[in-house]
């Protein structure tokens, strides 16, 4: 089998003698017969399955991540805007990329030809390099909210913040060019064609990847948030005491960045390790280290799934905005919030009519504990 989906594909054990595109590797050699059903149950079973899971829990997580930051006014803050362009490109990337990867892989062969070939590898690239930079302007709009907070709040708006969105993606759509003069659909033999690159451009791509989408990237992220660190440190002695809703909100932010960041990290360190060993030296030719393989590269494809999980996690308005947007679908119950009693959970129609009758909406409505404020919108979300 030649190697999966370029630069996520797990390279597969098997050197074969058809194409120069695949990285050869080294180990016992493993009979046909002994690795039919291996292969089998991996790329005709498990492949489709976690891949299916994968694109199904991107698509339900990132819809609903963007549904609640367009859909209620207090999630569209600065930093939620730029979480949206991560959401926006892992759904690209769930919704194609899996499926695709695990059809390939369960066919062993490119049946889709050549545009939708380098179109695939092309949007593999972008969405990887916008997810990275995402969090690098994040990283850089934390820092300068929290040292230079003044000075820099005219730079720091929603309007700004979308457009910077727009010019991350144009900035990742140009630099990623290459990607689709470099790939094609080539013809192993007759009928039978792979998506490959050739192998001095696989080398060459790989590496820029590395330095250009993991380690850069990261590096940056790594000496802004250094930076943040000693400034918090320093200016703790002189902090009140008193503790604020504005400040529980803050650390919310950071903890769900900080997350994002240390998963996206992790979950793409073994693959881009394994594709530099695997193109400049060698990989063991076992089933086991092909399992491992196929491992690391779900856990890269997770990292498109995973963010609405950490969002539920670390963040209380995200948790509740989730958990109200659940609570409008078909044929689920309505829960108030934070204990509120039941007669306080109504539609803005039912607002809207106490109103026509005369009535006050103000006295249908608690003043206490910002209900009012959660009270539209959920009405907003569900109407």
């Amino acid at each position: 089998m030649a190697d999966g989906l370029g630069l996520l594909a797990a390279v597969h054990p098997n050197c074969t003698n058809n194409t120069n595109s695949s990285p050869c590797v080294v180990g016992d050699d493993i009979s046909e017969a002994d690795n039919e059903y291996f292969d089998f149950v991996l790329y005709n079973i498990v492949v489709p399955i976690t891949y299916g899971l994968i694109s199904l829990i991107g698509l339900v997580g990132n819809v609903l991540v963007i549904y609640v930051i367009l859909a209620k006014n207090k999630m569209r803050t600065v930093t939620n805007i730029l979480l949206l362009n991560l959401a926006i490109a892992d759904l690209s990337f769930s919704l194609i990329v899996p499926p695709f990867t695990a059809y390939y892989w369960a066919v062993n062969k490119w049946d889709f030809g050549p545009v939708i070939c380098k179109a695939m590898q092309y949007l593999l690239n972008v969405t990887a390099y916008v997810t990275v930079y995402t969090l690098v302007v994040i990283s850089v709009v934390r820092y300068l909210t929290i040292i230079y907070s003044t000075q820099t709040m005219r730079f720091r708006t929603k309007r700004n913040m979308v457009i910077m969105n727009v010019l991350v993606w144009v900035v990742m759509l140009a630099v990623n060019t290459p990607v689709i003069l470099s790939y094609n659909a080539v013809e192993e033999y007759e009928g039978v064609y792979q998506c490959i690159i050739p192998p001095e451009g696989a080398k060459r791509l790989y590496v820029c990847f590395f330095v250009f989408a993991y380690l850069l990237p990261l590096t940056i992220i790594a000496i802004f948030s250094i930076c943040i660190l000693k400034h918090i440190k320093k200016a703790k002695p002189t902090m009140l005491n008193k503790k604020t809703k504005s400040d529980d909100r803050k650390k919310q932010a950071a903890r769900v960045i900080i997350l994002v960041v240390v998963i996206f990290a992790i979950f793409w360190l073994p693959i881009q390790i394994h594709l530099l060993i695997a193109y400049y030296y060698t990989v063991p030719n076992t089933n086991v280290y092909t399992a491992i393989s196929i491992f690391w590269n779900v856990l890269a494809y997770c990292n498109s799934c995973v963010n609405p999980i950490i969002y539920n996690y670390a963040s209380k308005d995200f948790r509740d905005s989730f958990r109200e947007v659940v609570s409008c679908l078909p044929g689920m119950k309505r829960r108030p919030l934070n204990g509120a009693s039941e007669p306080t959970v109504m539609t803005r129609a039912t607002l809207n009519a106490a109103t026509a009758n005369g009535g006050e909406m103000r006295d249908l409505v608690p003043k206490e504990n910002g209900e009012q404020e959660k009270l539209m919108d959920t009405a907003d979300v569900c109407v």
